[in-house]
């Protein structure tokens, strides 16, 4: 477990609490600004439903607060894993409702478009990719605009032929592309909601759930 802390500087507004549990690794951050927060990453794969709220307790109570401290809290909406993206959901909605907070649904290639900016120049295009299967890819296109992205390509999904035969010479993040950025740290989550979530907080998240852009069949056993 990693645990990143920035050093306090001046300032009032209470933070945020993020959670980003959209892939392989669980992330919770205490984000006042981009200058101060605290950030907890387990590195244990697929270790969300064991360590979401141990994790959220011990970022907190490194960043000296608790969760009657906090403004809101951003969750990361997807699309990524099914099962991730629905412990994260849940134990925010949990937080939520039992300290009276508003959720912040933050779309999880958006944050990580915002974390690419610092990977490419300005007017650059770049796309984030990310495996659904092994025939179909999450994709979205993004340009650079100096300290904000803008969509070139809306987020869908591609064939992996598509993406192999029309695609192949751009930037591209994701772990259908170069390996980096495949999915973003808690402190992309928080950041995105400190800069653009005020006009998308909710207080009643009881019927909000993960963007999945596809649809998935749950497999059973079958009944003889």
């Amino acid at each position: 477990m990693i645990v990143e802390t920035i050093p306090d500087i001046a300032g009032d507004e209470k933070p945020i609490l993020a959670i980003e549990t959209s892939g392989e690794q669980c992330g919770v951050c205490v984000f006042w600004n981009n200058e101060k927060y605290v950030e907890t990453t387990s590195r244990i794969k697929f270790s969300h439903s064991k360590k979401i709220f141990t994790i959220v307790e011990n970022t907190l109570s490194t960043a000296e607060i608790s969760l009657n401290d906090i403004s809101a809290i951003a969750v990361s909406i997807g699309p990524g894993s099914f099962t991730g993206l629905r412990i994260g959901l849940a134990a925010a909605k949990g937080m939520a409702l039992g300290a009276s907070l508003p959720i912040v649904p933050v779309p999880t290639f958006e944050a990580i478009a915002m974390e690419a900016l610092s990977y490419t120049k300005k007017g650059e295009k770049f796309f984030i990719a990310n495996k659904v299967n092994k025939e179909e890819i999450y994709f979205a296109g993004f340009i650079n605009m100096g300290n904000i992205y803008k969509f070139v390509q809306q987020l869908g999904i591609v064939s992996r032929i598509e993406l192999e035969n029309n695609y192949s010479s751009g930037i591209m993040f994701g772990n259908a592309g170069n390996k980096r950025l495949i999915f973003p740290p808690a402190r992309a989550i928080a950041s995105w909601s400190w800069l653009y979530g005020k006009k998308f907080e909710l207080t009643n998240y009881d019927l909000l759930e993960p963007l999945y852009v596809k649809d998935f069949l749950v497999k059973g056993s079958k009944i003889k």
